[in-house]
């Protein structure tokens, strides 16, 4: 592809428009974790967060989980997509126990900053435009410690829109500068994961035949006790 990009670009069959997002049956996991449907206000600030970063430097563009951390704040710890297309990625992090996990299964995004087919002029214009853009989503997965997500189309999400600053550089290719965005696609959150290793993958195939792929190793750590 001639830019880093999370989606893509051709409209999927009729029989699969009422979702965008296809799954497989699965277990949902049952250990002390719990996984829910993100809510829209948080995915906009991981988008936020998200386009906030030079390509050089962005968690997106990682190949290792050196990038994981930067931006982080809060008690909800952002895991990031991948370009599509870049293959199997295997990133590390470590969290405090206690803190919530955001998982961006597989999703796109529209802004006015963008050229089109990725671009919109308002609110409709945005909503529309990410919604034909994630219904070419063909499928999406998701897995917590060897355990898959059922049900994954059940996760879909759209955001409404919002700011963000984009820098030069950036991920979208687009000028920098403000611009308003819309995003998406499939969102989880992955909560009370205790102390130790875990694995979380992620990601799935668009109707093009591009793929994300994305395993996070992630340290669970008890919080630092308090001097007295």
């Amino acid at each position: 592809m001639s830019r880093i990009r999370y989606i893509a670009v051709l409209a999927l069959a009729a029989f699969l428009m009422a979702t965008g997002i296809t799954h497989t049956s699965a277990q949902t996991p049952t250990a002390s974790t719990a996984v829910a449907k993100a809510d829209a206000d948080t995915v906009a600030a991981w988008g936020q967060w998200l386009f906030s970063f030079p390509t050089a430097v962005s968690p997106g563009a990682d190949t290792s989980g050196a990038a994981s951390g930067l931006g982080q704040s809060g008690s909800t710890f952002f895991l990031a997509p991948s370009a599509v297309g870049a293959g199997a990625i295997t990133r590390t992090a470590t969290i405090v126990e206690g803190t919530q996990v955001l998982v961006p299964v597989i999703e796109v995004d529209c802004s006015t900053a963008e050229a089109a087919p990725f671009n919109g002029t308002d609110e409709s214009t945005l909503s529309s435009c990410a919604k034909t853009n994630a219904d070419a989503i063909t499928a999406g997965h998701a897995k917590i410690d060897g355990t898959d997500v059922a049900d994954i189309a059940s996760y879909r999400l759209q955001t409404s829109v919002f700011s963000t600053v984009l820098p030069a550089n950036n991920m979208l290719n687009a000028p920098a500068g403000a611009a308003s965005a819309i995003i998406d696609g499939a969102f989880l959150t992955v909560s009370d994961l205790p102390v130790g290793t875990h694995t979380i993958s992620f990601g799935g195939t668009y109707q093009s035949g591009g793929a994300i792929d994305i395993t996070y190793n992630i340290t669970v750590v008890a919080p630092a006790v308090a001097s007295s």
